[in-house]
């Protein structure tokens, strides 16, 4: 997926250096889609299709334990 930077970003990736704010670079699609979710890219052309996890918020269901009868000793 090709992209453009939106920030300088220090080091190397595929022994090159990275390219310069406002650079575009061809990458692999998921570590496009983690530099355009992180907003340091974005996607150069058609909108990447970035999925996303949908969890239900689960809510607490279980009932407190009732309390068991003690026991007397016997004499």
């Amino acid at each position: 997926m090709r992209v453009r930077q939106l920030i300088d970003i220090s080091g190397t990736i595929d022994g090159q250096e990275w390219p310069g704010k406002g650079a575009e670079i061809e990458l692999a699609d998921h570590v496009a889609a983690d530099l355009i979710a992180n907003g340091h890219a974005e996607a150069c052309g058609k909108a990447p299709k970035i999925e996303t996890a949908a969890a239900d918020p689960v809510t607490e269901t279980a009932a407190a334990a009732k309390p068991r009868p003690r026991r007397t000793p016997k004499a």
